[in-house]
């Protein structure tokens, strides 16, 4: 089993496909710490291989540039969760592929990052060796002179700052 993933701004797992928006970053820019991003997307393939149908469950975690767990979500009763579990099941392929691929969209509105530095989110199948996608977030870099506030809003919104 292995694990294709890339972070987006956005994504949706529609009919067995992935539908995204903004994807292949690695980079974020802000002006101030700490800082919220409205929603970072994660797509995500699972590569199921003969043998491998059945319950899986695919875990998810935010580490900070410490390699420390980080909340990724708040639930309904106002705990703070550093984890997300989400439980799947495939059945083994019968139309003559080897291979069976899973789709994932995770949304995540809302997450604060308390300061600059090397982000990670890790993907695990099971009890397996987690992936990582990585990323930095970084201070901005100061609008260059001379440059009007259209054209400084518009350069922070194509840099995609927070």
């Amino acid at each position: 089993m292995r694990i294709r993933a890339f972070l987006a701004d956005s994504v949706q797992a529609v009919e067995g496909k992935l539908y995204v928006l903004g994807a292949g970053w690695n980079r974020l820019a802000t002006r101030r710490f700490p800082a919220r991003h409205d929603r970072v997307g994660i797509g995500a393939l699972i590569v199921l291989e003969p043998g491998e149908a059945g319950r899986h469950s695919l875990t998810l975690r935010l580490l900070d540039p410490d390699d420390k767990p980080t909340t990724l979500a708040t639930d309904p009763q106002g705990v703070a969760r550093q984890a997300i579990r989400i439980g799947f099941g495939a059945d083994a392929a019968t139309d003559g592929l080897d291979e069976m691929i899973v789709p994932f969209a995770l949304n995540l509105d809302g997450l604060v990052f308390e300061g600059p530095g090397v982000y990670s989110f890790e993907l695990g199948i099971d009890d397996g060796q987690p992936d990582r996608l990585t990323f930095k977030v970084d201070l901005a870099a100061e609008p260059w002179a001379g440059a009007d506030d259209a054209t400084t809003a518009r350069a922070a919104t194509e840099a995609g700052y927070l």
